[in-house]
C-alpha cells in the first residue's frame, strides 16, 4: 500500500514539474503575435496579441502585448494614430512596467520619423527624459532631440558615414 501510495505521489510531483516547465496561455499568444510578425502575418498577430489583451486582462504580459500591438499599427500598417493611442494606453495604465519607457520613446519616434509632426516629437522626447533620465534610450532621445526637423543630409554624424561608404565603395 506505501507502494502504491508513495509511485502515486511521484507521479503527481513529476506531472507538476512537467506542467510547470509549459508555456502558459498567455505566453503562448505573445510568442505566437511575435511569430506572426517574423512572418509578415500581421493581422494575425495582431489577432494574437488582442487575444492575449481579452483573455488574460491581468497577465503581466498585456503591456507588452500593447507595445508590440502598436508597433506592428506603426512599423506594417503606417497606422499611426493606432499605435501612438495604444503606446498612450501603456502609459496610462501601466507607467511603471519595462515596456513603458520604450512606449514613450516610440511616441516620439513614431511624431518625428512618420507622421513629421516636430512639435509632439520634441514634447514626446522631452517628457521621456524627465520620466526615464536613467534609462538606457537616454542616449537615442537626446541625438533624435539635437537633429529634430533637419534633413538627413544635414546631420554631420549620418554624411560622414555616406562618404565612409563612397570612399570604400571606390576601392
Amino acid at each position: 500500500m506505501k507502494r502504491i501510495l508513495c509511485t502515486g505521489v511521484v507521479i503527481a510531483v513529476v506531472v507538476m514539474l512537467f506542467s510547470g516547465c509549459a508555456k502558459m496561455p498567455d505566453e503562448k499568444l505573445l510568442v505566437k503575435g511575435k511569430q506572426m510578425e517574423s512572418e509578415q502575418k500581421f493581422t494575425e498577430a495582431i489577432a494574437s496579441y488582442d487575444k492575449l489583451i481579452g483573455k488574460f486582462p491581468t497577465s503581466p504580459l498585456v503591456p507588452e502585448a500593447i507595445y508590440q500591438k502598436a508597433l506592428v499599427h506603426a512599423n506594417a500598417l503606417q497606422e499611426y494614430d493606432i499605435a501612438v493611442s495604444g503606446l498612450m494606453s501603456v502609459l496610462e495604465k501601466y507607467p511603471e512596467n519595462r515596456v513603458a519607457s520604450r512606449s514613450q520613446f516610440m511616441i516620439g519616434f513614431i511624431y518625428a520619423n512618420s507622421v513629421g509632426d516636430t512639435a509632439k516629437a520634441g514634447e514626446a522626447y522631452r517628457t521621456f527624459l524627465k520620466k526615464y533620465p536613467n534609462d538606457e534610450l537616454k542616449p537615442s532621445v537626446e541625438w533624435e532631440l539635437k537633429y529634430l526637423g533637419k534633413d538627413i543630409d544635414d546631420i554631420p554624424e549620418l554624411t560622414t558615414l555616406g562618404d565612409a561608404s563612397e570612399a570604400e565603395a571606390q576601392k
